[in-house]
């Protein structure tokens, strides 16, 4: 049979199919020939659901609606595109992919045993991650992981992934601005996450905004974590690690009898699992809440355990935090001597230089106590040279106490400008208790240069202050 090119069963195909000139084939042939065209057709043109891998990658670029559409698509289009409402044709796709620089090679189809090799390993990394506590495997693996991963069309694979990808980049505490537009972005998808993908998403919250320095915010994000803590479908370790972590933020925010339950539990799995080093850090946090509790002796003998572990394990990178915490006690009970001698040896027992800058702190304030400028001026301008070589983020809050401090032991004295910027920054983040001290500290320098209107006012505002981070409401409650 001969056949000339013309359309073939538009009955039969979405598109039409043309067969080529002088092909003999018998009627059982053509038949057979049609519906593999068609299938291997159909196949062919199966659209993939890649909306949320678009939205990511222009959010983390952070890449307007628009911009991106402009030339390809209206901007309501790749709305829906980005919505996963509707899938792109091939073209479309093609050219929102070479706009954003995606390799559309790396987009993988739905494959069952591929996406469930891939979430055990995102799973294994992070747990490996999170455990070791380790900056430089934490770079190793965001890096690998961002290397070397497919792009799924299981939206739900890619979420895990970006929110594992999250913990990672805040852990490195690089590049906050991105961070702050990868969550927002991931915010507009809560709602088709599962319990664990919720979980991961409000501790990243919480994580983010405790390294920025804005702790109230941080703290309500935990305890929206502690509400549902019982349906979250989490390990033993992972338990351990949010335990610890929150211990941590309510030690912070002086909540010390919330933080003792919590780190009690963290210290209990450490403790079973053999986790000396995390044990250690327990008894350092346990310290701390003692301390702030006025329990002196208390405190100290958990540092002395710290500090046991530290030998008998050789754990000498945990040395300075140690040291760090004995020259707070010391400091605390009106040992100024010891206290820098702590602060000192603390600042030479850390190797990263971020890690230095709270023993900085408190270096220049026990100099400032003893109205030792020089000193002071000296590890002022330490600490602000490191942050400035830094590449580490959310370092705003140290930046101001250097410059605050630096600038009152001044020749010139304290500046108007710098004491206002560092008031502002503590309200703007709710650091109450700081807005109290430097409203303080500046009331305090306009009464010794004859301004009382402006100290009285001043004065007022630390009065103000003072009440909102004590949670006094009236006089009265006093």
């Amino acid at each position: 049979m001969q056949f000339e090119v013309f359309p073939v069963g538009t009955f039969l195909l979405e598109k039409p199919i043309f067969l080529p000139i002088s092909i003999n084939i018998s009627q059982i042939d053509l038949i057979w020939f049609i519906l593999i065209m068609y299938y291997d057709n159909k196949e062919r043109g199966r659209h993939m659901k890649i909306g949320h891998l678009i939205r990511a990658e222009r959010v983390r670029q952070d890449m307007k609606q628009i911009v991106l559409a402009k030339g390809i698509c209206t901007p309501s289009y790749l709305s829906k595109i980005e919505r996963n409402l509707i899938e792109p044709s091939e073209d479309i796709a093609e050219l929102l992919f070479n706009r954003l620089g995606i390799d559309p090679a790396k987009l993988q189809k739905k494959d069952v045993k591929t996406e469930k090799e891939f979430k055990e390993l995102l799973l294994s990394t992070y747990k490996l991650v999170i455990t070791s506590r380790s900056v430089e495997l934490t770079e190793k693996k965001l890096d690998y992981l961002l290397q070397n991963s497919p792009l799924f069309e299981n939206d739900s694979l890619y979420y895990t992934y970006l929110l594992i990808t999250l913990r990672f980049r805040i852990i490195l505490g690089k590049n906050f601005e991105e961070i702050s537009r990868e969550i927002e972005a991931l915010s507009d998808s809560v709602d088709g996450f599962d319990t664990y993908q919720k979980y991961l998403f409000l501790l990243n919250q919480a994580l983010f905004y405790y390294n920025s320095g804005i702790r109230k915010k941080a703290i309500s994000y935990f305890e929206e974590i502690v509400e549902d803590l019982d349906k979250i479908p989490l390990g033993d370790w992972e338990k351990a690690e949010f335990y610890y972590v929150i211990a941590i933020l309510y030690t912070s925010d002086e909540n010390t009898f919330v933080a003792i339950e919590y780190i009690r539990k963290a210290l209990n799995y450490f403790m079973e699992t053999l986790q000396m080093n995390r044990v250690l850090e327990c008894y350092i946090i346990i310290g701390v809440t003692r301390k702030l509790n006025e329990q002196f002796e208390e405190s100290l003998e958990a540092y002395s355990k710290a500090m046991q572990l530290c030998e008998e394990f050789h754990l000498d990178d945990q040395k300075g935090i140690i040291y760090h915490n004995i020259g707070n006690l010391n400091s605390i009970m009106g040992n100024s001597e010891q206290a820098i001698l702590y602060f000192k040896k603390s600042y030479d027992s850390k190797v990263v230089d971020n890690e230095k800058l709270i023993s900085i702190l408190c270096l220049i304030m026990e100099h400032s106590k003893r109205a030792e400028k020089a000193l002071v001026l000296k590890w002022a301008n330490i600490g602000i040279d490191i942050i400035q070589e830094s590449e580490v983020e959310g370092r705003q809050s140290y930046l101001h106490h250097f410059k605050f401090y630096k600038s009152l032991h001044s020749e010139e004295g304290l500046s108007e400008e710098i004491a206002l910027a560092a008031i502002q920054y503590f309200k703007d983040i709710q650091e109450f208790k700081l807005t109290h001290k430097y409203c303080i500290a500046l009331a305090d320098w306009y009464y010794y240069n004859r301004k009382y209107k402006l100290s009285s006012i001043y004065y007022r505002e630390a009065n103000t202050y003072g009440n909102i981070y004590r949670k006094i409401v009236k006089w009265e409650d006093l």
